[in-house]
């Protein structure tokens, strides 16, 4: 998926909530910068990511999909999933 292809207010929602959630500044959290390598997020902070999307967005999104969130790429691909999905499951 190429960054031109992306709905800019998802993207930065998506980087709004990790920003807040690891407590580092929002520029810091890049389309590509891995949560847990770069941006040192255990797995406690990977469901509340989750959850700040699903509050955020009122979509559900499956917890078996959390290990597949590893950046804001990533990420937006299992939210605009979520999304389109008539029930707002990404699954």
């Amino acid at each position: 998926m190429e960054t031109e292809d992306i709905d800019v207010a998802v993207r930065d929602i998506i980087r709004e909530i990790v920003a807040d959630v690891v407590e580092v500044d929002i520029e810091e959290v890049g389309w590509t910068s891995h949560f847990s390598d770069e941006l040192e997020a255990d797995s406690l902070q990977g469901i509340e990511i989750l959850a700040g999307l699903e509050r955020r967005l009122k979509i559900t999104i499956d917890q078996a999909l959390l290990p597949e969130m590893q950046d804001v790429r990533s990420t937006y691909e299992v939210v605009v999933a979520a999304m389109r999905n008539g029930r707002g499951d990404a699954a």
